[in-house]
């Protein structure tokens, strides 16, 4: 089944074009990395597959339906899909108060929230973690626990901005050991973004090279 659907999606910051996407379909419960070099649209386009920022143009389709970027219309649709950023924001707090965070926002019940927290932070290796500050991690630990902080929210798409970026060569091998676990039980869609290409063919079934904001049709015929 198609995920997402794009047709002539771009988007514009002012005169400079950041994507140009003529036609792409992602497919569900599959594992997907883009890549390209600084400055191609992955971000961007991680952002609006997020539905966190709407396209200058053109149309994208969520399972077969035309979003509507409205407020209350992406409500529902957003919380079915989560991002990690490259770089997390975490709270000045401790790391299972951080976890919990997305569940209190979404009414989960507080008796529930702390058990679903520490079974995603196990997930991640972080359990002894849980009452750590976690203003104070490293970065590959902040990354962990960002994933996990996602994976309580029980998304159905699970999109990461360069997982690995800047994290210490342990914690990267961490990281692909939990999007490869993720990718295997085959019940979460996964979408990431990285610069390396021997990263996207160990973890990915799909990559997708993005240029200058448009794919990269040469590179990906190459690839099929």
């Amino acid at each position: 089944m198609t995920l997402y659907e794009l047709s002539g999606l771009q988007k514009c910051f002012g005169e400079v074009k950041a994507l140009d996407i003529a036609h792409l379909e992602l497919s569900e419960n599959t594992a997907c990395a883009l890549l390209g070099p600084n400055g191609s649209g992955k971000t961007t386009l991680l952002h609006i597959l997020a539905l966190l920022m709407p396209p200058s143009a053109g149309t994208l389709c969520f399972r077969g339906k035309p979003v509507i970027w409205r407020e209350n219309r992406l409500l529902p649709l957003r919380r079915k899909v989560v991002l990690v950023e490259q770089h997390p924001i975490m709270f000045s707090t401790t790391v299972i108060k951080n976890v919990t965070y997305g569940l209190k926002v979404r009414g989960t019940h507080r008796s529930a929230r702390k058990r679903i927290a520490m079974e995603c932070l196990d997930r991640v290796g972080l359990a002894d973690f849980a009452d750590r500050r976690a203003h104070r991690l490293s970065g590959g630990e902040t990354q962990r626990v960002a994933i996990a902080r996602a994976l309580a929210c029980k998304p159905e798409v699970l999109l990461l901005d360069e997982p690995t970026a800047g994290v210490d060569t342990e914690n990267q091998a961490v990281v692909e050991q939990i999007i490869t676990r993720l990718r295997d039980e085959k019940n979460m869609s996964i979408l990431f973004s990285t610069h390396n290409p021997f990263q996207a063919k160990r973890l990915a079934q799909k990559q997708i090279y993005l240029h200058r904001g448009g794919i990269d049709t040469r590179i990906n015929e190459r690839q099929s």
